[in-house]
């Protein structure tokens, strides 16, 4: 991963140093360096945390440094609202609003951390799990792991709930779990170009009742 080598001397880090920050080997941190072994999810996951980076640009499938953040820091002493981006599908990608057009009021602070929004659900291809006028808390992250629900861009401005497969050619499957609505398989090329992209993994689904 020439990225890695890149924020490695960025820092001004030896191999060894980096490698003992990180817990594993220092010839283990050169063969991913050189791209002669590539790192699990959660090792990914700890460099990406320490330089403050997104997954895929330490991939180098993207040329954007950094994982997008939302506006919504709250202090964990009072409730936490998380601004609700428009509609999500749970079935056809429908457009998202670019502004928060609601708030949920969430008591629990975890979701405090900035990196949190919520978006309806619309549409019945995730039940029986997720039922149609929910709310989606989603973390803000452009990766995933397999199996986990993301809230996926494609084509722009236009988002769906699915299941996060990625497939043995580099595309991904996103899967729907009611067996009578359709799956989307997206090619490796539609994420480079920006067609398709992760905006977040789903980390609870609420129901508001008036």
């Amino acid at each position: 991963m020439e990225n890695l080598k890149l924020l490695r001397k960025e820092r001004k880090l030896t191999l060894k140093e980096l490698a003992e920050k990180m817990g594993i080997a220092e010839s283990t941190l050169s063969l991913y360096e050189n791209g002669k072994r590539k790192p699990d999810f959660d090792t990914l996951s700890k460099f990406a945390e320490y330089f403050n980076v997104s997954v895929d640009f330490l991939l180098g499938r993207s040329v954007t440094r950094n994982i997008p953040h939302y506006e919504n820091l709250y202090s964990l002493d009072t409730p936490i609202k998380l601004p609700v981006y428009g509609d999500i599908s749970a079935g056809q990608p429908i457009c998202t609003a670019q502004s928060p057009s609601d708030e949920w009021v969430y008591e629990d602070g975890v979701y405090g951390d900035g990196n949190h929004f919520a978006l309806r659900v619309a549409g019945k291809s995730m039940e029986p799990e997720i039922k149609d006028g929910s709310l989606a808390i989603i973390r803000s992250q452009d990766y995933a792991e397999k199996g986990q629900i993301v809230a996926c861009c494609v084509d722009g401005d236009s988002a769906t709930l699915k299941r996060y497969f990625p497939q043995p050619d580099g595309s991904i499957l996103l899967h729907a779990d009611n067996p009578e609505s359709e799956s989307y398989l997206l090619k490796p090329e539609q994420f480079k170009s920006g067609y398709a992209k992760i905006l977040g993994v789903l980390r609870e689904i609420k129901r508001k009742y008036y």
